[in-house]
């Protein structure tokens, strides 16, 4: 593969995407996302309706505990003609309580449903936005503190959606292409070298001319390697070693290139 002065740009991330040639698990119609999305709001609201409820059934039962409190000390003061008064507030505590921890549940419930499906709008569309934190930063260096804690925690789709965010909002700033180096590494580190992979391809793609678009693009060789793809790998090693002339990249992928038989067991 040549990289002469009349090749586009366009024409040289189709050639690094056909290298790779990443297979997606599955895709979903505009519809199928609206849906979800609808269906994601639904619950959203409903979980918001259930913790102000339970704040309200909270507060209730805070002011029934002083009310008895009070009642015990007037009883003891004033006679056991309180006492009925007494009985009565004591009969309301356990229903409200029992309306209380079934809220409680159905709370617990839904925050487990809105999980599930978070997650499969993550695993199966990529949708990792849902994963956003309510209170995320505005200003560029609070959210990519926020995304260091997150990958630092491996909460991995949360670090996932924040560093995108900030990829996305801010890609002229230097950390931009790191942000997307950040998640490949974190899907590295969780053992899911597909979305490594199209991580790393990413920074090739969105940015080319930085600093780490060479060593994104060798390590997704690499990790061909691990998966025993030797074939793929010695392609995009020849891919890195033309692109990236004159880089330690380009020296190490030639390198690669007459060991690499060695280090894979087979070919797909």
């Amino acid at each position: 593969m040549t990289t002469g002065p009349g090749m586009s740009v366009i024409a040289r991330t189709t050639g690094l995407a056909l290298m790779v040639a990443a297979t997606l698990s599955g895709c979903a119609t505009t519809g199928d996302v609206d849906k979800i999305s609808n269906r994601i709001e639904d619950l959203e609201r409903e979980r918001e309706l259930l913790k102000a409820k339970l704040g309200d059934d909270y507060s209730k039962l805070e002011r029934l505990h002083a009310m008895i409190s009070d009642a015990e000390v007037t009883l003891r003061e004033s006679g056991a003609d309180l006492g009925v008064r007494m009985a009565r507030v004591e009969q309301d505590v356990p229903k409200l309580k029992g309306t209380t921890e079934a809220l409680d549940f159905r709370f617990n419930q839904l925050s487990k449903d809105l999980d599930v499906i978070k997650q499969e709008l993550a695993s199966r569309l990529g949708w990792t936005v849902v994963y956003l934190p309510n209170d995320l930063p505005k200003d560029k260096d609070g959210i990519w503190k926020v995304a260091q804690e997150r990958g630092a925690a491996d909460k991995l789709l949360e670090a996932k959606a924040v560093y995108e965010l900030f990829e996305a909002s801010f890609p002229d700033d230097p950390r931009a292409p790191l942000a997307l180096v950040e998640v490949a590494r974190l899907y590295e580190k969780s053992g899911d070298l597909e979305g490594a992979i199209k991580s790393y391809q990413a920074v090739y793609e969105r940015h080319e001319k930085s600093p780490q678009a060479a060593a994104a693009t060798f390590r997704i060789a690499e990790l061909f390697v691990i998966r025993n793809n030797c074939e793929r790998a010695k392609s995009i090693f020849q891919f890195v070693e033309k692109q990236f002339k004159n880089t330690p990249e380009a020296a190490q992928a030639k390198a690669r290139l007459r060991t690499i038989a060695a280090d894979c067991k087979k070919t797909n």
